[in-house]
């Protein structure tokens, strides 16, 4: 009576002392190479298999440090703007403190800003002061940060569109009411740079951040 390979696999793994009991087919039964068109012992097979799962495992190890490296990086970069943000004496400062952090420390050379809303008229935010009623209902709307390839021309047209930025990365500024007063923008001539499938926690961070200094600062005046 024949067995099927299915019948076959679930018998070996019902009776695994079958091997132990006939160990000498450890050493006879060949099994094809993976990588090649000769066939090996099954012990042999094994072992090249379990190299081929440390290989990965080890690779993916790898990948692992490196992004830990990485966070560990972003967190210090964090750390150090948070501490500058804290001894900003005007809203100005806090502004140009984080937009200059963000080249120098993140290598995010396109950022725009935009405020509206009572207290950011103030002279030292002129430049980036807006009264464009579509500003805030963008920002209303974004209840965590948006990272991707999209977004409106309107703020398309705050960067050079020669060449066109490929992503983009939207955060809202907010007051401790929840209300939004800002919208920051980080924009990149790399599609892979904000891609929706990122993680959104540390440009949530950044508006916190923003959002704390500007609404420290300008409370002063």
């Amino acid at each position: 009576m024949s067995m099927t390979a299915s019948e076959v696999a679930a018998y070996l793994e019902a009776h695994p002392e079958f091997f132990d009991q006939h160990s000498e087919l450890l050493a006879s039964v060949r099994v094809p190479h993976p990588q090649s068109d000769y066939a090996v012992p099954l012990v042999e097979r094994q072992v090249l298999a379990l190299r081929d799962k440390n290989r990965q495992l080890g690779a993916k190890m790898t990948q692992l440090i490196r992004f830990g490296e990485r966070n560990d990086q972003i967190i210090t970069r964090l750390h150090a703007l948070s501490i500058r943000l804290v001894r900003t004496l005007d809203a100005r400062d806090a502004v140009q403190t984080t937009l200059s952090s963000l080249e120098r420390d993140f290598d995010i050379t396109h950022a725009g800003l935009r405020l509206w809303g009572s207290g950011t008229d103030h002279d030292s935010l002129t430049d980036w002061h807006a009264n464009d009623v579509r500003l805030p209902i963008i920002a209303r709307n974004l209840t965590q940060p948006y990272a991707g390839p999209f977004a409106p021309d309107h703020i398309i047209d705050w960067f050079s569109r020669d060449p066109v930025m490929q992503s983009f990365g939207q955060v809202a500024l907010r007051r401790d009411s929840g209300e939004a007063f800002g919208l920051l923008v980080l924009a990149s001539l790399d599609s892979y740079r904000f891609t929706t499938d990122m993680e959104t926690d540390y440009l949530a961070n950044l508006g916190e951040l923003l959002s704390a200094a500007l609404m420290r600062t300008l409370s002063m005046h």
